[in-house]
This record gives C-alpha cells, sequence and structure tokens, in this order.
C-alpha cells in the first residue's frame, strides 16, 4: 500500500514567513493597532483569526464587520511580498526522495485555492503532487479551517492506510489533526508559532530543517 506525505504550505514548503509578518502588519495598521515584532505574532498568532486579531485589541464585531476588507489588505500586501520568497532549504531534495520511494505527496493549505495552484506550480513542485488543496472561500478562515475534513476525505476516496500517512507543518493544527486522525504528525519550526509553543502540542517529531524528514521516515516506515 502506497505511502502518503501531507505538507502544509506556507512556512513549511514555501520561507515565505517574512511576508506573512508584513501583511499582518498592515492588518493591524488597517485596525488601527500597534505594529508587531515577528518574534510577539510567534507567541499570539492563533485560528480562527479573530481570536488573533482580539489579542491585539480588535472587538469581535469590529472584526467581523471588517473581515472581508482585511482580508484583501492582507492578500494583497502578501502577494506582492511572497513574489521575494523562495523554497524552504530542502524542499525540492526531500520531495525528490519521497518520490524516488513511492510515497505520494499532497499540499493541504488554508490558503485559497486558485492562489495556492498558482504558487505551488510557480515553484515547480506541481510534478510532484497527487493532489494540491487549499481554502476554496475566505470566509472559511473567519468561521475556523476544513484541513480535517478534506484530509479525511482525500484519505478515504483514494485508499490511504492512516498508518501509512504523515503530516507535516509550522503550525498547531498539523499536531492535533495527527492526533485526531491517529496519523504520524510532525512540526517544522521557523513559521507561526515560537518554538516553545510549538512543543505545547507533542508533535511525535519536531524539526527545523526538511532534510530532518528522511532519517525520520526510514526510521518509522522503513525507507531507505
Amino acid at each position: 500500500m502506497t505511502y502518503l506525505a501531507v505538507f502544509d504550505w506556507n512556512a513549511t514548503l514555501l520561507d515565505d514567513m517574512e511576508a506573512t509578518h508584513i501583511a499582518t502588519n498592515a492588518c493591524l495598521e488597517f485596525f488601527k493597532r500597534p505594529k508587531i515584532t515577528r518574534e510577539v505574532e510567534s507567541e499570539l498568532f492563533s485560528f480562527p483569526l479573530i481570536h488573533f486579531y482580539e489579542k491585539m485589541g480588535v472587538d469581535a464585531d469590529t472584526y467581523l464587520k471588517n473581515a472581508e476588507e482585511a482580508g484583501e489588505v492582507f492578500s494583497s500586501v502578501y502577494r506582492v511580498e511572497k513574489e521575494k520568497c523562495g523554497l524552504k532549504s530542502g524542499a525540492v531534495e526531500i520531495l525528490e526522495w519521497l518520490k524516488g520511494h513511492g510515497v505520494e505527496c499532497i499540499v493541504l493549505s488554508n490558503y485559497l485555492q486558485h492562489f495556492l495552484d498558482q504558487d505551488v506550480e510557480a515553484h515547480g513542485l506541481t510534478k510532484y503532487m497527487h493532489s494540491v488543496s487549499g481554502n476554496v472561500d475566505s470566509a472559511t478562515l473567519v468561521e475556523g479551517l476544513s484541513k480535517q475534513k478534506r484530509l479525511e476525505e482525500f484519505v478515504e476516496t483514494n485508499g490511504f492506510a492512516r498508518d501509512k500517512t504523515f503530516i507535516i507543518g509550522d503550525s498547531h493544527e498539523e499536531p492535533e489533526l495527527a492526533k485526531r486522525m491517529d496519523i504520524l504528525g510532525i512540526s517544522i519550526s521557523g513559521g507561526l508559532l515560537s518554538p516553545s509553543r510549538l512543543k505545547k502540542y507533542n508533535a511525535d517529531y519536531i524539526i527545523d530543517e526538511l532534510a530532518e524528514l528522511k532519517p525520520i521516515l526510514e526510521k518509522e516506515w522503513s525507507l531507505g
């Protein structure tokens, strides 16, 4: 039975935290709140986004009334800044290695589908992916996240075994989803959460570089 590797996109395969940070500060400016540092963002950022902005002093009613416009502010700034970003170190190498060992790979992201498709293609990674799954409506970023539902449907539809599936990402979502679905959960540092926050979610492994996946999978799945 085929193995499945599930990759988050932002700050996991794409090294875009600086773009995300600049866009976040643009949103805070939109809400007339002071800018924050990347360190502060990594200590306070959370989903759904409404909770993060509440921490920043934006009450829920104000956020909800302006969520669509704020989302446009974030997206417009992010799309400009992400053009300066490249892939995370070792991204192509680990995807090549997985492909060579018959592991199917997918991207599972909260990013809007049409932009996600464009970015994965622009960075030359479409050829490695069985599927690229993003959000179809930005409103889901306000109401909550659909990663688990999408992954469960994908695994069931395509006949992947959960004990032969792993997920990797930079936030709390991936280790929490991994536990709920009983799959291997791996966190990667340098993204939305500070190292201390990342540890609290008790992923099976926490890595700093994508190259560290290789020895983990050689151990867990006897790939070699």
